[in-house]
């Protein structure tokens, strides 16, 4: 859900049904596509290797001026009389030209973050060449607004109801494909462009729907007080603590399964490499992941239902980068340059736990929940809020393995319980204190703070 100045977009997937010759097809079209990438990609790795540097600081040995050339753009690689059209014209054949240039637009935003950075100046990884495996989705950036037609099916079920609208929606040099139309489009909404990409048990298309009758409203800011407020902690024994006690048991799906994706990688391994067996056990696995990844996601729904269906208008969350806490640790070394144990072993596992919860997904999700029901979700920097005391505000000191907070107060109570309720007091601040352990470079501590949410 996305709101620009003056309209208003939202995206719908729905699964579709391809028949043979359109398979082939859009396998060719990724196939075409990747080859294209590649070939772009290589291009400005090349020009970046030898023409980086400015004319006036750059060594004569290794720059030679008369072969300097021009930075490769978007618009310079999309053009017609660019040299892969001559050398490399079969890639072109058949493909849409705008899904080519999307394609293009690609490799040119994933460039520039990496050069660049984006526009909070973080700078991404080096960009890869993709194997056609790899490379499993287009984009049409233009659709006609007619291009899916809806008929009623006049079949019945056996016990009387009715059954799923038939539907097709047309795409450029593609023709009608089937659609599996399990939910209408919002009226008013048109169809603008479309995601198609390959996935482990078959085609998917995600429809970008526009509204231009919908004004562009700010959501009203919400005082949080004692009564309409919630703080939430999330944790690997529990998956989400409420401030007032309530907790949601989290599933561990990737570790409930984890066993049986070892016989089915062991199997694999076992095959001659590339065989039509190994392919096979390697479809498999993916399905297996796939499901996993679904069970998951409607976990987090769910439970995103749960908690904004409640009375509280604003939940304050934490403020957590999982992709940094399941980093690898640092490599460790002695005086005589020989590798000493850093830990790892024993964080792998938490690593993998991390990474099995989900809580990325989940605080987009819930925010996402509550900009639909007109709720808010504030994030909130969560550092100590486990090792303070939230009757007596003295620091108790615990290890991760300590689920019981015991302080000298009297107070005995959950950890998680304790942290989600320190959440909640930062978020109102009532207690905004709430300081980083002194490190041993002597730095000066940050308080905690509150972060409002973006627009979601």
């Amino acid at each position: 859900m996305k709101r620009s100045k003056d309209t208003f977009k939202l995206n719908c997937q729905y699964r579709i049904v391809p028949d043979k010759q359109q398979v082939y097809q859009l396998n060719e079209w990724l196939y075409k596509l990747c080859r294209i990438h590649n070939l772009m990609l290589e291009e400005r790795f090349n020009w970046w290797e030898f023409n980086r540097n400015s004319v006036n600081a750059c060594p004569i040995f290794i720059t030679h001026l008369p072969e300097l050339k021009d930075q490769p753009t978007y618009y310079s690689q999309k053009r017609a009389t660019h040299w892969s059209r001559e050398t490399y014209k079969y890639l072109y054949e058949g493909v849409h030209s705008q899904v080519i240039q999307e394609a293009i637009k690609r490799v040119e935003d994933t460039f520039n973050r990496f050069i660049k950075g984006d526009l909070n100046g973080k700078r991404s990884g080096k960009p890869r060449f993709k194997s056609v495996r790899r490379y499993r989705t287009f984009t049409i950036p233009q659709l006609k607004p007619d291009c899916l037609s809806v008929t009623t099916n006049p079949h019945r079920r056996k016990n009387g109801g009715t059954r799923r609208d038939i539907a097709y929606i047309s795409l450029p040099k593609v023709g009608q494909v089937k659609l599996i139309y399990h939910r209408p489009i919002p009226e008013g909404f048109t169809i603008k462009a479309a995601l198609v990409s390959r996935r482990a048990d078959g085609w998917y298309i995600c429809l970008t729907l526009e509204d231009k009758s919908v004004p562009s409203l700010k959501s009203p800011e919400i005082e949080a007080t004692q009564e309409n407020s919630l703080g939430l902690d999330v944790g690997l024994e529990k998956f989400w603590t409420a401030s007032d006690g309530e907790i949601e048991l989290i599933q561990q799906h990737y570790r409930k399964s984890e066993s049986k994706l070892v016989k089915l990688a062991n199997r694999k391994d076992k095959k001659p490499h590339k065989s039509a067996q190994a392919r096979k056990l390697a479809k498999k696995i993916s399905k297996h992941h796939q499901r996993l990844q679904r069970k998951r996601k409607q976990f987090h729904y769910e439970s995103a239902t749960k908690l904004v269906s409640r009375d509280e208008q604003v939940f304050f969350v934490e403020d957590i980068k999982p992709g940094n806490l399941s980093r690898k640790n640092k490599p460790k070394q002695d005086e005589n340059g020989k590798y000493i144990p850093n830990g790892q072993s024993a964080k792998s596992g938490l690593n993998k736990s991390i990474n099995d919860a989900g809580w990325g997904q989940f605080l987009s999700i819930i925010a996402y929940k509550a900009a639909k029901a007109g709720k808010s979700v504030v994030k909130v920097k969560p550092h100590n809020t486990s090792q303070i005391c939230s009757c007596c505000n003295r620091l108790v000191e615990k290890d991760l393995s300590v689920r019981i907070h015991h302080c000298l107060c009297g107070l005995i109570l959950d950890r998680d319980w304790n942290a989600a309720i320190n959440i909640k007091r930062v978020g109102l601040g009532i207690f905004p204190t709430i300081k980083r352990r002194k490190r041993r470079s002597k730095a000066a501590t940050k308080e905690a703070y509150t972060v409002p949410l973006g627009s979601v």
